[in-house]
């Protein structure tokens, strides 16, 4: 098995500011080195879109469009495709390269806010919401590929920092809660923020009350079907003042490599 790393190093439409230093921090210190260790064949690519003005709305549906386009080359070359991105919603992308998979999703958010609800102004509070097709439907249909993924399809794990409507939301659409099967094929998504701050801190958004490291590694180990791509979104290396979380991202993705991820 061979991999592809996607660095996807944007956050809210700018360059490498702040969580979009970290995919090259993730390469560096995490990612690399992890798949040089296991004797694993991989390559970089840096995603960018130089000449769009960085409007965050705009920026995060071309990117994710770009994503998909790279993520289905590498699966039709016979690689994984690992996204390294700035922003969880980039996942949209990644998984309409992927033919639309089943999801599991390790966060510690919802992920499901939307125009009418969010109180931050975020767009990347709605990646769940648009992956389901509950928002910004016009602006999905751009990115090659991409079809709305039922709720039930998707599960999502670790999540403790939610509002009311957003709890409301995946409810109603059947996004389930706990570990359970999704199909033959899966997309695996890591927003270590999922982690209790003891364990590591991700990003300025720590919750108390996480998974633990161990914990997130058994899960994935314990996965049905066929891991076909995955990605880490969100990492902030200032909030990761003494390493922690990136030595907790290389043990995570030692428990993907360890699965049989392509047939």
């Amino acid at each position: 098995m061979d991999v592809d790393v996607l660095l996807v190093p944007y956050d809210s439409g700018r360059y490498c500011e702040r969580m979009g230093r970290g995919p090259g921090r993730l390469l560096e210190e995490a990612v690399g080195p992890t798949l040089t260790r296991l004797g694993v064949g991989w390559r970089a690519h840096e995603i960018t879109v130089p000449g769009v003005f960085p409007a965050e709305i705009r920026m995060a549906f071309v990117l994710s469009g770009t994503v998909s386009e790279r993520v289905r080359e590498s699966l039709a070359a016979g690689r994984f495709p690992l996204v390294l991105s700035g922003n969880c919603n980039t996942a949209v992308g990644t998984i309409a390269g992927c033919g639309s998979p089943g999801v599991v999703w390790f966060d510690a958010h919802g992920e499901a806010t939307t125009p009418e609800t969010t109180r931050s102004g975020f767009l990347d509070g709605m990646p769940i919401t648009i992956l389901t097709g509950q928002c910004w439907r016009t602006m999905a249909r751009t990115i090659p590929g991409f079809a709305p993924v039922r709720g039930e399809r998707i599960v999502l794990l670790g999540a403790r920092d939610l509002e009311a409507a957003e709890e409301a939301l995946l409810d109603e659409i059947g996004v389930r809660r706990e570990l359970a099967p999704v199909g033959e094929d899966v997309y695996a998504h890591f927003d270590l923020d999922v982690l209790d701050p003891s364990e590591a801190v991700w990003n300025q958004w720590a919750a108390p009350g996480g998974l633990t490291v161990a914990a997130v590694g058994d899960t994935v180990r314990r996965l049905d079907g066929v891991v076909r791509a995955a990605g880490f979104a969100s990492y902030d290396p200032d909030a990761d003042a003494d390493g922690r979380a990136v030595r907790a991202a290389a043990a995570v993705l030692e428990a993907v490599l360890s699965r049989r991820t392509i047939e």
